[in-house]
C-alpha cells in the first residue's frame, strides 16, 4: 500500500521531469548550445534531486503500526486509554491537556493502525485498546456506563440488595422509574446485571460477577492520582 501511494505521487513528478527534459532538448535544437546547456543541466539536476529527496528523505510520512507511537502525544494517549478504558474524547483531552480537535486527530491515527477502537455509548464515543480483545471492550463499556452517578447508585444498591424490581430500586434511590429503566437496560445489555422473572410478575435484578468486578475496578480507577471523577 505504501509503495502504491508513492507511485501515485511520484509518477506525476517523473512525468514532469520527462516533460522538462523534452522541452530542454527542443530548446537545444532551436538555440545555440552555449545558451542552453547550463539551463538543461540545471533543470535535469533539479528534477532528479526533487525525486530523490521525496523518496529518500521522507516525502509524505504515512502513519503505520510501526511508527504510530513514535510521537509523545500518541504514546500518552495509548497509555491513558490502557489505564482508563472507556474514556471519552473530552475527558481524554482534558486529562492530557490537549485540544479536543488535536486529541481526536491522533486518536484517529491510533484507530487506523488498529491499536485502539471506539464505540458510542450514551451519546459519547469511548475508547479502548484492541490488544485486550473482548475483555478490554467489556471493561470500557462498563466504565463508560458507570461514570453516570445514577447508574453507579443502582449498581451499588443491587450489590447490597439483590433481587429487587424496578420500582423498588426507584423508590429506594428516589429516582424516576423511567430513569432507572433506562440505566437498567444499558447495564443488562452490558451484562453488568441479570434479570429473573421466575418468582415474580416483574423482573427482579441481580448484579453479575462482571458487574461486581466492574464497580470495583471503577472505584479503583477513581482512586488513581490525577483521575477526575
Amino acid at each position: 500500500m505504501r509503495n502504491y501511494r508513492k507511485l501515485i505521487i511520484g509518477l506525476p513528478m517523473f512525468l514532469l521531469f520527462l516533460f522538462l527534459l523534452t522541452e530542454t532538448a527542443v530548446a537545444d535544437s532551436l538555440k545555440p548550445p552555449i545558451d542552453t546547456i547550463g539551463i538543461s543541466i540545471a533543470v535535469i539536476v533539479a528534477a532528479i534531486a526533487t525525486i530523490i529527496t521525496f523518496f529518500t528523505l521522507g516525502g509524505i510520512k504515512y502513519v503505520t503500526p510501526e511508527n504510530v507511537l513514535d510521537t509523545e502525544i500518541r504514546k500518552n494517549l495509548y497509555k491513558y486509554i490502557d489505564d482508563y478504558p472507556g474514556s471519552h474524547l473530552r475527558e481524554i483531552a482534558r486529562e492530557l491537556d490537549l485540544k479536543p480537535s488535536n486529541a481526536a486527530w491522533h486518536l484517529r491515527k491510533l484507530e487506523q493502525t488498529n491499536l485502539v477502537r471506539s464505540r458510542t455509548i450514551g451519546g459519547k464515543r469511548v475508547y479502548y485498546l484492541v490488544e485486550g480483545g473482548v475483555e478490554a471492550r467489556r471493561e470500557a463499556i462498563a466504565e463508560a456506563i458507570l461514570k453516570n452517578k445514577n447508574a453507579r447508585d443502582i449498581m451499588l444498591y443491587l450489590q447490597g440488595n439483590p433481587g429487587k424490581h424496578l420500582l423498588e430500586i426507584a423508590n429506594a434511590l428516589n429516582l424516576n422509574h423511567h430513569t432507572v429503566k433506562w440505566h437498567i437496560k444499558k447495564m443488562y445489555l452490558a451484562e453488568l446485571i441479570d434479570g429473573d422473572t421466575s418468582n415474580s410478575a416483574y423482573p427482579v435484578y441481580y448484579p453479575t460477577d462482571i458487574g461486581i468486578q466492574s464497580i470495583r475496578n471503577f472505584s479503583d480507577h477513581l482512586k488513581k492520582p490525577g483521575r477526575a471523577a
